[in-house]
């Protein structure tokens, strides 16, 4: 899943990339008990930590971390899955809901000690055991303040709205096929419209007018009016961390607002992996992930909300883009058996 904060650390990630030749061969069972010193964590090319937060994990765990891009989330799943026998690393971080179960039923997830927070526990999938929850992002539809007021317009408060008169032509979206945002948006669409409405939206939607692109560059960066490029739609499926990214210098105002009735919780999973060198390091990582300090590190590397909801969260996160209320995801096993299908008939429609 791609957050705002992190495209910056994304367009680095070919330093980073990793290949799938030369990583090593398999390493005997004595071997891969071995507690090395070093946790290896596995990302999707996102997700990440700075240098004082890694001093303090090593402080807090004894442990050096190593950060190893495994591409995005869509990628990320099947490398891991690849190399099974010889991990990439003790850990990964940057699975979703709608990769982890696949991951699981591989058997790269081993099963670990950590205790999550009461309120991770919602989001323990119970096909893939040893996969825990360590943070949240949201897709939403993101606004352009100054457009609304300038015309006149009040702003709309769901998916529903999205499709009146005065609203048409107002909207870019992004291809489930090609964009982790379009996918939150299709199980969006069918958690609210259900599996036998969602497409017919999707169908008034295109005839309200709206944009499809294949990126969330595209769509933010170049067709939205609050984008780099100054484009002329001014609704656009982002995240709702995205306003926190628009806030003025002084933090006082942003230019951006979410719309709240369009969010969809996105979950990311951090897991041991079986036979790993450090699965031992390992744990005691993702222990110090779950505290307080390992989660606001978190929160303030990615701006993403921290799973654990009693963690205060970064003062303009929570002005101006507060937590959504929706914390209901689709049934994992529901979208995995779904999901090839759902945006097959998607595609369709966006031609």
């Amino acid at each position: 899943m791609r957050k705002l904060a992190q495209f910056a650390s994304v367009l680095a990630a070919g330093a980073l990339a990793l290949g799938l030749s030369g990583c090593g061969s398999e390493k005997n069972s004595s071997e891969a008990k071995s507690d090395s010193g070093t946790v290896t964590i596995v990302t999707n090319g996102s997700w990440t930590l700075g240098k004082e937060a890694l001093a303090k994990a090593k402080a807090a765990t004894g442990q050096d971390i190593k950060l190893l891009n495994g591409e995005e989330s869509g990628t990320l799943d099947s490398k891991l899955i690849l190399r099974k026998d010889s991990p990439l690393g003790d850990m990964a971080v940057g699975l979703t809901a709608n990769n982890i179960v696949k991951v699981a039923k591989a058997g790269v997830v081993a099963p670990n000690k950590v205790k999550v927070p009461a309120s991770a526990e919602k989001y323990l999938v119970k096909q893939a055991d040893g996969a825990l929850p360590l943070d949240r992002s949201d897709v939403c539809a993101n606004y352009d303040i100054d457009y609304f007021k300038t015309h006149n317009l009040k702003i709309p408060q769901n998916y529903d709205d999205l499709l009146k008169p005065e609203y048409k032509g107002l909207t870019v979206v992004e291809n489930p096929a090609k964009s982790d945002t379009g996918l939150g948006m299709l199980l969006a669409t069918v958690q609210q419209k259900g599996a036998d409405g969602f497409l017919q939206y999707w169908k008034n939607l295109v005839a309200n007018g709206a944009k499809a692109v294949n990126t969330w560059d595209e769509a933010y960066n170049q067709e939205f009016t609050q984008g780099e490029g100054k484009g002329k739609y001014p609704i656009v499926m982002s995240y709702s961390s995205s306003p926190y990214w628009s806030v003025s210098e002084d933090g006082k105002s942003a230019p951006t607002a979410n719309i709240e009735g369009t969010c969809y919780p996105a979950v990311e999973y951090g897991a041991v992996l079986k036979g790993a060198k450090n699965a031992s390091g390992a744990e005691k990582v993702l222990t110090w992930l779950y505290s307080q300090e390992g989660q606001n590190a978190i929160m303030t590397e990615n701006i993403t909300y921290p799973i654990d909801e009693q963690v205060k969260l970064d003062p303009k996160l929570e002005k101006f883009a507060p937590r959504p209320h929706n914390e209901q995801q689709l049934d994992v096993l529901e979208v995995e058996r779904n999901r090839a299908e759902w945006i097959r008939q998607v595609q369709a429609v966006l031609g």
